[in-house]
């Protein structure tokens, strides 16, 4: 397991979870669903830059991106099931 790879995931799942919860103040649906994907697509996006700022091997970045899809599905399933209903 490679702690940089996963420091750079759980970094870019916390923007993309930021998105969403951000989302959730707006009162403009528009606005709310601009929020929700640009969190999305920064988080996705954040993990390549930061692999490519500090000159980490592809093989990181490789890793990175297996350790998020399935931290994305787990926050994702936390969120609607268990985040949600408390609000």
């Amino acid at each position: 397991m490679d702690l940089k790879a996963l420091a750079f995931s759980i970094l870019g799942l916390a923007l993309m979870y930021a998105g969403i919860l951000m989302a959730r103040k707006v009162d403009n649906k528009a606005s709310a669903s601009v929020f929700r994907i640009g969190g999305i697509m920064l988080g996705i996006l954040l993990v390549p830059m930061l692999h490519s700022a500090t000159g980490s091997s592809p093989e990181a970045a490789a890793l990175s991106g297996q350790y998020l899809l399935p931290m994305a599905f787990a926050l994702i399933l936390v969120d609607h099931f268990v985040v949600k209903p408390r609000q």
